[in-house]
């Protein structure tokens, strides 16, 4: 009983102290994120990581320096492993960043449906609200502009296909011309023909 009190306490101070080491190496990394090294918060977030790879905070952490960093695909990699997580906040919050993300990557459709996932998980959350009527309303603007587009290409097209009547018509017109011309130059007379 005693071997099983020592054993419990050892195990439970190591996993204190993991934790530790872990949180001050979370910790190292979001001053490195306010001071905008972006970088170095990396690798921070990293190094927790390898330490605790089940360390939500060091996840969520390390996918906002990515997408500071502009590295969306990185970013987006690491907040799949949250989308089935059970915490509906967490959830919530990143199918928001995976939402932003869509939008900074011009895929509307992409962060419409994240920022739908976000306000079903948290329906008061207003930044994804205003985020999705954003997006809604540049998927309009688009749509407006291709519709727009495909009518001048319709419209230019009407025009070519009236023009090409009118040449028709003209080249019809000439070769009818020259048919006759040709017809009263063989009733004059059927003297030789020329000789080329």
């Amino acid at each position: 009983m005693k071997t099983f009190f020592l054993i419990a306490v050892f195990v439970f101070t190591i996993t204190f102290l993991k934790a530790q080491s872990v949180d001050a190496v979370i910790s190292k990394g979001n001053d490195y994120y306010r001071q905008q090294q972006y970088d170095l918060a990396e690798t921070q977030y990293k190094k927790a990581l390898e330490k605790d790879p089940e360390s939500g905070t060091a996840q969520y952490n390390l996918a906002s320096t990515l997408y500071r960093q502009k590295k969306y695909g990185e970013a987006h990699g690491v907040l799949k492993k949250f989308a089935t997580v059970p915490d509906k906040e967490l959830a919530a919050k990143t199918a928001y960043n995976n939402g932003v993300i869509y939008t900074n990557e011009k895929a509307l459709e992409a962060s419409i449906e994240a920022y739908k996932i976000a306000l079903r998980l948290n329906p008061d959350d207003t930044d994804a609200r205003e985020n999705l009527q954003k997006a809604l309303l540049e998927q309009k603007k688009q749509q407006q502009q291709k519709k727009e587009q495909q009518q001048k290409q319709q419209k230019n097209s009407n025009m070519s296909q009236k023009e090409a009547e009118q040449k028709l018509k003209l080249l019809q017109e000439k070769e009818k011309r020259l048919q006759e011309r040709l017809q009263r130059g063989g009733q004059r007379g059927n003297s030789m023909p020329k000789d080329w």
